[in-house]
């Protein structure tokens, strides 16, 4: 009969944990996952809270102004619309200039494609194009109105953690 004693391991080998590799993995991890946080929100923050309320204020501003003009050459004639255009279009290149926190770039892109559009939707009224044209740029517009205030509130809510 052999002696149920004997060791299992052969001679010189050491009996290593199952779990050795495992609770030092996790560990490793408990400790770089939360610094990693903080590096990232330290050099990288893109989506700081009080950066995050400066552009919406800035880019809200900038769509007031525009809609203002909006309604200034919806009222003009074919012949007089331009110079509010005009105006519109210096607003659309100075809120195209604006830097924003990395997480609202698409808030502001939308921002951007409504003001294009509109323009776009003045310069075909302008140049005579059906009304079919027209009013589907302006739908357009409308669409990406609504999604610049889609993401303006997803960012408000989710600042300082967005990753859009």
């Amino acid at each position: 009969m052999e002696n149920s004693a004997l060791p299992l391991v052969p001679d010189g080998e050491k009996k290593t944990s199952r779990f050795g590799w495992l609770a030092a993995i996790l560990i490793a991890l408990l400790i770089l996952v939360p610094a990693s946080v903080y590096a990232w929100r330290y050099f990288y923050n893109p989506c700081e809270v009080d950066a995050v309320k400066d552009a919406s204020a800035f880019l809200v501003i900038q769509l007031k102004s525009y809609d203002h003009l909006y309604q200034v050459a919806s009222t003009a004639s074919q012949t007089s619309y331009e110079p509010p255009v005009l105006v519109m279009q210096q607003v659309q290149v100075d809120t195209q200039e604006i830097e924003v926190p990395a997480c609202m770039r698409t808030a502001k892109n939308e921002l951007i494609s409504y003001m294009n559009t509109v323009i776009r939707a003045f310069r075909a009224w302008g140049a005579g194009e059906k009304d079919a044209t027209v009013t589907d740029l302006l739908t357009q517009s409308d669409d990406h109105y609504d999604k610049f205030y889609d993401e303006l509130d997803a960012i408000k809510k989710c600042a300082p953690w967005c990753f859009r």
